[in-house]
């Protein structure tokens, strides 16, 4: 769909709904992993299950004005009935009525293993079948009229590659990185409507200003900030290192909250960063360096004016030095590149070195932390 007002919701009437151009677009998603999918036939499962989801919401819909669509990755055998609706304006009535056989077939063989007391078969299409009989004739006849099937797809794996290949504004070596990048995005989206965390139907001008975006980010080799909104899981345990760092400053428990999630956060988009951009490893270890001696600096301060002082007020000075990683560290020290304003990779980033023991927060944390009775 091209028009400017096109917006696509996720299971809303259907597994897809597309719209604009005042049209109602609905796709049936029959996905497979399988190397040669069993080919679909007037007796598949997946068309029966197909026409009673369709059927289901027909009250709610203009027919005139919605198109339905069967999308999969399964073929059609050459000569089968069901090419037809693989060609717009082709004659429906022998499909039609090929299909009420088929359903009158279903049906009556479920009753006569009703009345021999045996196990009902077709129970993976029945519902459908029976949906499709108790419409009348010309509502079986306009329901296929208004049907489309689009057999052969490809099948979900290659999806990204092929969304690569559609990218031709962009340069060749950054097709993958972005496709990606924009899969993430919409699967996000996705998530979030159906969390009703955003609005259900996600427009075309959404998508177009989000590629906008990427291209900008590339001409101008900005970094996204990929983690900001996102929690580390539950589950998430982060190195002792960690804790005992905050621990030997008597760090409080919003203190170490913080430290966690933005630890995580950084340490995914560090390795993110990576794997798109190899030569990322080593603006990161220079961008570590710059930190190192920013902390440095400070921790040198402390270290100088804490040598008479008793272990509570070290702990103390050492708390300010952690709380200066988090609150201060990422309007003092300039970004990894410019633009990227994003706080939880400083933040995030100091924890990661903590753990390495590459810099600390006491005084005499190399001390303490070697003695492994602190």
């Amino acid at each position: 769909m091209t028009g400017d007002d096109g917006a696509v919701a996720i299971e809303s009437a259907d597994d897809v709904e597309l719209k604009g151009n005042g049209q109602c677009l609905l796709f049936q998603l029959k996905h497979s992993l399988k190397t040669t999918p069993t080919a679909m036939t007037i007796r598949s499962k997946g068309l029966w299950q197909t026409l009673k989801a369709w059927i289901d919401v027909l009250p709610g819909l203009t027919l005139s004005e919605t198109l339905f669509h069967l999308v999969t990755v399964a073929p059609i055998t050459r000569g089968n009935i069901l090419e037809t609706l693989g060609t717009p304006g082709a004659d429906r009535k022998p499909l039609v009525a090929a299909l009420v056989q088929e359903a009158e077939r279903v049906v009556a063989e479920r009753e006569a293993a009703a009345q021999a007391k045996k196990p009902l078969p077709y129970a993976d299409r029945a519902a459908g079948c029976e949906a499709f009989l108790k419409l009348t004739p010309d509502g079986r006849l306009n329901l296929m009229r208004q049907t489309r099937i689009q057999p052969g797809t490809m099948p979900i794996d290659q999806m990204e590659g092929a969304i690569a290949q559609m990218l031709t504004l962009i340069k060749p070596e950054d097709r993958a990185s972005v496709a990606r990048r924009l899969i993430e995005w919409w699967d996000r989206q996705v998530v979030y409507s159906l969390c009703k965390k955003r609005p259900q139907f996600i427009s075309r001008g959404e998508l177009q200003e989000y590629i906008t975006e990427l291209i900008g980010d590339i001409e101008h080799d900005r970094l996204a900030a990929d983690f900001e909104t996102i929690a580390h899981p539950s589950d998430y345990q982060p190195d002792g290192m960690l804790t005992r760092q905050i621990n030997l400053v008597d760090g409080k428990s919003h203190d170490l909250t913080k430290a966690i999630r933005e630890e995580w956060r950084a340490r995914q988009q560090r390795s993110k960063w990576v794997n798109d951009r190899p030569n990322m490893a080593a603006i990161i270890a220079t961008y570590d360096h710059i930190l190192k001696e920013y902390w440095s600096d400070r921790h040198a301060e402390i270290v100088e004016s804490c040598e008479d002082l008793e272990d509570a007020e070290k702990r103390s000075k050492g708390l300010g030095l952690l709380r200066w990683a988090h609150n201060d560290a990422p309007t003092t020290v300039r970004p990894i590149v410019p633009g990227f304003e994003a706080p939880y990779y400083v933040r995030g980033s100091y924890q990661v070195l903590a753990i390495d023991q590459e810099v600390g927060w006491h005084p005499d944390y190399a001390t303490l932390l070697a003695d492994k009775s602190s």
